[in-house]
């Protein structure tokens, strides 16, 4: 089903006497239905209308997932992190699994604990979706 345009409320539809409440109601209506269509038709950005934040980190692990230099960074989320999901790899190898994160927050600071199913000794660049809550 596709969301049709919201029909704007134009003072010259309404009798003389309701023009004046009309025109008012359309100043605050007509700009707040035309966001919510534009956002519905494909225009919602991750960013821009969700507490998540999409960030890209460079780092190499050992064989238990560890990375081999410490990686923290600042939340810049309203709240604590719920979760992290990896979306993309870059990489001259494969992962060996679906690569997941091990995480801790402190005073609003993130720090990557382990990354499992990446290959020790290889450098990955992830991008990561950041969710809060």
């Amino acid at each position: 089903m596709k969301l049709q345009a919201p029909k704007r409320i134009l003072n010259e539809d309404f009798a003389e006497d309701d023009k004046a409440v009309a025109g008012q109601l359309g100043g605050i209506l007509n700009t707040f239905n035309e966001e919510l269509y534009l956002l519905s038709s494909k225009n919602m950005s991750i960013t821009d209308n969700f507490n998540q934040e999409i960030k890209s980190i460079t780092l190499t692990v050992g064989a238990t997932g560890v990375p081999s230099t410490d990686i923290s960074f600042k939340n810049n989320l309203k709240g604590k992190v719920q979760g992290m999901q990896i979306i993309r790899t870059f990489s001259n190898v494969s992962v060996t699994a679906a690569p997941f994160i091990e995480f801790s927050e402190s005073s609003g600071i993130i720090t990557i604990g382990k990354v499992i199913g990446l290959v020790q000794d290889e450098e990955y660049q992830l991008v990561i979706l950041i969710i809060g809550n």
